[in-house]
């Protein structure tokens, strides 16, 4: 199979029906899509991409002006999620990469902080399904089987999980497909090879972890030194910006805001990971494309570079997180390996299209049809049952508690009260002008230390926390008289009361 010429034009009934779908997927995406500044992931996002609109890389630390001395010897007590101190740094740095940050940025300068993540979002879930199409049809599917993986990967439960939020992982997939198709068409014309540097450049600034995509990228393109030349000058800019960042921000072009990665990738997570993921990509997609590959590796024509590009874009993503200490958590931790979910679905439709060509044109026309049909249908009953089973469509409503939670802090205390949390303190970053104080940093014994000094300054004292957290926050790190306040959904807000002072009137 060979991409040297343009695909043969799709049926005009496809392009109709692919076209709706499109748009009544992007009304449910928009539906759905929640713009909260949640938990570390979405705020951390949030807040570095309000940071580019303001023209800055770092922010202040805000800490109470009474505590001083051995109270902030450890700025982590005060730190929200989604920042770090870096020793050579006064301010804090964002910790996540720039990518989804710059999109947010422009989208947010322009449409607000609320209708523009959710057109970074649609932008990410609609051109990740129509880009997993586009690949397959350089790849020379038939235009059946290439909407077929289009479908599966839009069905795809852990898909759906990340486009509805403002995380990174959709957006990352999106990119990596990009560059998959500029490096195909790329054997046609230096200028898709320049495209397809750009697109790898920022598939990288997303998810950096994607640069290990170049080898497959390559094998798409070709041994051109000339389109490798051009490859390369696409993705200057984007590397540049990354190195100056970095350089600034963390002290060197190949640091990053995570620190050393060596401490979080063992041999010894491999076994237990491997058997994870396989469960659970057998779970989540159509059990068939975890064989179908094999397939089309079976047979002589369809051992081609095409196949090789997507079993190492597959294989190096994948095999990399498959190392990490966090992946085999739980089923959504397959999100770290989601840019490489459309080289499986794509090499298991070339494993169709080995079994068709064992059959006359004729037959092998209808099961095409029939297995495009087939992977489609068993796409949409898997996620139809596994989105109700995680509650995945329940997604906004869940991360709405935390623009909840800041609104009743904003109107119940004044401003400068000090809050104790932990999960909510990257929201409230964003969402309001309090200082933190993490209670998961606080030292057994030290949190009497804090109350003196704010109860001098005549500083309040609050705290928001989710059910799960309220004993390990309010009971073993930051004790006291906590009188609660309100509750919203699974978490609740408290009042410190003072030694000496009485609770507030009810």
């Amino acid at each position: 199979m060979s991409n040297s010429n343009p695909p043969a034009p799709a049926p005009r009934w496809l392009v109709r029906f692919g076209l709706l779908a499109l748009a009544a997927y992007a009304v449910m995406i928009g539906f759905y899509f929640t713009t909260a500044a949640g938990g570390s992931d979405s705020s951390g996002y949030f807040n570095s991409a309000r940071l580019f609109t303001e023209g800055k890389f770092d922010t202040e630390l805000r800490i109470p002006a009474e505590f001083t001395g051995p109270l902030i010897e450890d700025k982590l007590q005060f730190l929200p999620l989604g920042f770090w101190p870096f020793p050579h740094n006064p301010h804090i740095t964002p910790t996540y990469p720039t990518g989804l940050p710059l999109h947010m940025a422009i989208t947010g300068k322009f449409l607000g902080w609320i209708a523009g993540p959710i057109a970074i979002g649609l932008f990410a879930a609609l051109g990740a399904v129509w880009l997993c199409y586009a690949v397959g049809r350089e790849l020379g599917l038939d235009a059946r089987l290439a909407a077929a993986s289009a479908a599966v990967l839009a069905l795809t439960p852990m898909f759906l999980f990340t486009a509805v939020q403002p995380l990174s992982d959709t957006l990352a997939t999106t990119w990596a497909l990009a560059a998959m198709w500029t490096a195909l068409r790329a054997r046609r014309s230096l200028g898709w090879a320049v495209a397809c540097g750009a697109a790898y450049a920022m598939a990288v600034l997303v998810r950096p972890t994607n640069i290990l995509l170049l080898p497959a990228v390559v094998i798409f393109i070709g041994f051109d030194w000339k389109k490798l030349v051009a490859l390369g000058l696409g993705g200057v800019p984007g590397a540049v910006w990354q190195g100056v960042y970095n350089h600034v921000l963390y002290g060197g072009a190949l640091k990053s805001g995570y620190g050393s990665i060596f401490e979080t990738f063992h041999w010894e997570y491999g076994p237990p990971t491997a058997l994870h993921l396989l469960k659970w990509l057998a779970l989540l997609l159509p059990t068939a494309l975890l064989i179908l590959p094999f397939a089309a590796a079976a047979r002589a024509e369809l051992r081609t570079r095409e196949l090789l590009g997507l079993a190492v874009w597959f294989s190096v993503i994948t095999g990399l997180y498959t190392f990490y200490e966090v992946t085999r958590e739980v089923w959504w931790c397959l999100r770290f390996i989601l840019p490489a979910f459309p080289a499986l679905i794509l090499g298991g439709a070339l494993g169709v299209e080995a079994i068709a060509r064992r059959f006359d044109a004729a037959q092998a026309g209808r099961f095409r049809a029939v297995a495009a049909l087939a992977l489609a249908v068993w796409a949409a009953i898997l996620s139809r049952y596994w989105t109700r089973q995680f509650y995945i469509m329940n997604t906004k409503a869940g991360e709405q508690t935390y623009v909840e939670a800041c609104d009743e802090l904003k109107k119940r205390f004044p401003p400068g009260t000090l809050v104790v949390t932990m999960t909510f303190s990257g929201a409230l970053y964003f969402y309001t002008d309090f200082p933190v104080l993490r209670w998961d940093q606080v030292k057994p014994g030290r949190f009497p230390e804090f109350v003196a000094a704010a109860q001098k300054a005549g500083r309040q004292i609050c705290a928001v926390d989710f059910k799960w957290e309220e004993d390990k926050a309010l009971k073993e790190h930051c004790p006291g008289i906590w009188e609660p306040v309100t509750t919203l959904h699974n978490a609740a807000i408290w009042r410190l009361v003072y030694p000496g002072t009485a609770p507030a009137a009810k």
